[in-house]
């Protein structure tokens, strides 16, 4: 951004002497007057809010979790959301992503952060695992928790929906058992659906075992549960989706 100062190569020049040297800028101009955030471009708008959140502006790890969560919170109708997209130095670096096209929502339809998707063998750790999410206030599709909302719904119609409404992200637990599954196969596919459709990051493979599944490519990166505990995939998770831990 140029400086208005001629005295200044660019914006961080007027900005040092205003609000540092001399000390004659409120806040309040300097973001809504000379920055004019609430009129600029939304590329403007979103490079402001990845700076803000950068560990040289800000270096508090729990002002940064409670930033980015007011940040998620206001963008999330529009289908943003402020991922962590590298590190420097052991510090996270975020970025806006944007999610797919918003799909019209029938009343009533429920909406989920995370999705997951396994075999019935393989509950007792996956259980954990949702049960970390939900204490940490994310929206997660976890049969159990959904028992009143499938009884009397066609199941192959609502879980279609469910694999490919709104969620930010499938795990995946693939197992043998997981293999063998007539349900996990619908939820498969139409996981798999989405992630064409939308083409972008969705489904999030973590394995039991190695066990090849249709349609899940083997050069797409997993998790080693065997080297995970439920509270670790959980705090992956969380970190997936902006969240800081």
């Amino acid at each position: 951004m140029p400086s208005t100062d001629h005295r200044f190569k660019d914006a961080e020049g007027d900005i040092w002497q205003h609000l540092i040297n001399w000390a004659d800028w409120e806040y309040e101009y300097l973001l809504y007057t000379y920055l004019d955030l609430l009129d600029c471009n939304d590329e403007t708008f979103l490079k402001f809010l990845e700076t803000c959140l950068h560990p040289v502006v800000l270096s508090d790890e729990m002002q940064v979790s409670e930033t980015l969560s007011e940040f998620n919170k206001f963008l999330a109708p529009d289908r943003y959301r402020l991922e962590v997209s590298s590190q420097i130095s052991g510090r996270p670096i975020y970025k806006v992503v944007k999610f797919g096209v918003k799909k019209e929502r029938s009343p009533g339809e429920d909406t989920y952060e995370v999705v997951l998707s396994f075999a019935g063998e393989d509950r007792e750790y996956v259980e954990a695992v949702a049960e970390y999410l939900k204490n940490n206030t994310i929206e997660v599709f976890y049969d159990k928790y959904e028992e009143v909302t499938l009884w009397g719904k066609d199941l192959a119609e609502h879980l279609d929906k469910v694999y490919r409404g709104s969620a930010r992200y499938c795990v995946m637990f693939i197992s043998k058992n997981y293999a063998n599954k007539v349900w996990t196969s619908y939820e498969r596919r139409s996981a798999l659906a989405k992630a064409i459709e939308e083409k972008e990051e969705y489904i999030l493979p973590a394995r039991f075992d190695d066990t090849e599944i249709p349609g899940i490519q083997p050069t797409i990166r997993y998790v080693d549960l065997s080297k995970k505990t439920p509270e670790q995939l959980g705090k992956m998770i969380l970190q997936k989706l902006g969240r800081v831990m």
